[in-house]
């Protein structure tokens, strides 16, 4: 390929659903090489090492991710209803990711727990970042008066994030959507509780 910027997207396209589904340490460079049809040689020519390639493939994955959930947050008018469509996505999303593997945040962090900590420290910074943004919409809710003032807005958060997430491992290794589906009626029933 002659076009550098359309060789590196064609790398990260490929690399993500590997590296997403097999994992960082597991995939290969081989790997990657074979599903792009792309040499050794033009991969290094456009990376400078197979941790460069995963870490452009996870921010793409997680760019896909948060457009898709950014979309439907954007449909809705109020914090209940917001935290309800996020829901709504991921009750879609459990059984047809848009991304194989799954949640690319869920399995980032798993392997990258212990493992590998420059990865481990982009997973910290944007649960971080969701976190904060889930945080922002509560509490505008609250100031909006949408959602009750004694609302925990941090244990919320917390409950919430870590609830998605959770419930998304267990559908996934459970292979349906039920678990994720029960969670998502409890979230939704403590968000009525709390609306105004």
């Amino acid at each position: 390929m002659r076009n550098p910027e359309a060789t590196r997207r064609l790398i990260i396209n490929k690399s993500l659903a590997l590296f997403n589904t097999k994992g960082y340490q597991a995939t290969s460079l081989s790997d990657i090489t074979a599903a792009t049809g792309i040499t050794k040689g033009a991969i290094y020519a456009n990376f400078d090492s197979k941790d460069e390639v995963a870490f452009a493939a996870f921010d793409y994955a997680v760019e896909i991710v948060l457009g898709n959930v950014r979309e439907c947050i954007r449909g809705a008018s109020t914090a209940p209803l917001k935290l309800k469509a996020i829901l709504h996505y991921y009750e879609e999303y459990v059984p047809n990711p848009p991304i194989p593997g799954g949640c690319p945040v869920l399995n980032s962090a798993v392997e990258a727990d212990d493992s590998h900590p420059l990865l481990r420290t982009k997973v910290v910074r944007l649960i971080a970042k969701i976190k904060d943004s889930l945080r922002q919409i509560v509490h505008r809710g609250i100031l909006e008066k949408q959602l009750r003032k004694d609302l925990n807005i941090d244990g919320f958060v917390m409950l919430f994030y870590g609830a998605i997430e959770g419930a998304i491992m267990v559908s996934r290794v459970e292979g349906d959507k039920d678990s994720f589906l029960s969670m998502s009626r409890f979230l939704t029933d403590l968000i009525d509780q709390y609306s105004l």
